[in-house]
């Protein structure tokens, strides 16, 4: 059968993401190997399912399948609580329900896979709908693209979901005559997924220290008090050069002005129009600019000290803020462009 075969590459695959987590062992990668097991176990069940139509194999591929949409969720939002119990709720009951009637009532497990990819998968998409600065625990630089990936994991749950929908449709007219092709599609779309998800559950994420208190969230500021806080926290910025970290998070920053995460998002979203990361930005970028006028070091080691992790993030920045690359800045200078030692 044509599905056969995929669901066994991919298995392989999967097996060795996960060895690779495993042996790097980075923060975070606890989450990300359950995960990836799961999507392994998921995908063997499958493929064993379509060759040996057994029970018991149905079973267990149900039971598996009801744990993926959690253990995705999971994944991304651990990088965006502070509290992970306030979690557990929403992270427990839902599967918890789903497996009871699935156990009590076999018949619907169509339906409640489709409700659980569905409901977690829009769970995802109205997190990164809440934009970068809802990643609190994520490096400032990957923020942006952490709220995209989770968006992607959303819609990615959402199709398995509608895929579902579909399978069953095909059982009930067709009597499964498509099942395996549409099995082999929403596995073709698994694996990219997979990939994206490790990437960004990778990230550091610094941990809470338990004898700080957490800041107590208070309402939207208006125009003149965002304003203040704005002016007061890039004073305070400026003279840490706390934007210097590369692996500087919102919800170190807030810990570091004893302001909560939230606040100091609407205020810079409300005066400054842009989210916190790209803000730190700004400061990085004008830090670059003095060295670049000043330093004769190249252009990476500028990079490096002003904060930044990456060549294309830096170069994507300094042109956005200051129209030009970074090389031409440095030939556009007045007075020291400085040599160009390395192009940018």
């Amino acid at each position: 059968m044509p599905a056969v075969p995929f669901p066994f590459y991919t298995f392989s695959i999967l097996i060795i993401l996960l060895l690779k987590v495993c042996l790097q062992r980075t923060s975070g990668y606890r989450s990300a190997a359950i995960f990836i097991s799961a999507c392994a176990l998921l995908v063997f069940m499958s493929a064993l399912r379509w060759q040996f139509d057994a029970a018991i194999l149905r079973q267990i591929q149900s039971i598996v399948a009801i744990a993926l949409p959690p253990l995705a969720w999971r994944c991304f939002a651990r990088l965006t609580t502070q509290n992970r119990l306030q979690k557990c709720p929403r992270y427990l009951i839902a599967p918890l329900i789903a497996l009871l009637l699935n156990l009590v009532a076999p018949m619907m497990t169509d339906a409640i896979l489709m409700l659980l990819f569905i409901g977690y998968g829009g769970a995802l998409i109205r997190t990164a709908r809440q934009g970068a600065d809802a990643f609190i625990f994520t490096h400032l630089q990957d923020a942006g693209p952490a709220s995209l990936m989770t968006f992607i994991a959303g819609c990615f749950l959402c199709f398995s979901g509608l895929t579902d929908l579909v399978i069953a449709v095909d059982y009930g007219v067709y009597q499964g005559q498509q099942a395996p092709q549409l099995v082999a599609l929403s596995q073709a779309i698994l694996l990219p997924f997979i990939c994206l998800a490790i990437v960004y559950s990778w990230e550091k994420v610094p941990p809470v220290p338990p004898h700080i208190a957490e800041p107590v969230e208070e309402d939207r500021p208006c125009d003149e008090e965002a304003e203040h806080l704005c002016q007061r926290i890039e004073a305070r910025i400026n003279e840490e050069k706390w934007f210097l970290q590369t692996d500087l998070t919102l919800n170190a920053l807030a810990r570091k002005l004893g302001i909560p995460a939230r606040q100091i998002s609407q205020a810079v979203n409300q005066v400054r129009g842009c989210n916190v990361s790209q803000w730190i930005n700004r400061f990085r970028i004008h830090y670059a600019q003095r060295l670049l006028r000043e330093s004769p070091a190249p252009v990476t080691d500028i990079m490096l000290d002003a904060g930044f992790a990456t060549k294309s993030n830096f170069n994507r920045e300094f042109t956005r803020i200051s129209g030009m690359t970074p090389t031409d800045y440095r030939h556009a200078a007045v007075g020291n462009p400085g040599p160009d030692s390395e192009r940018s």
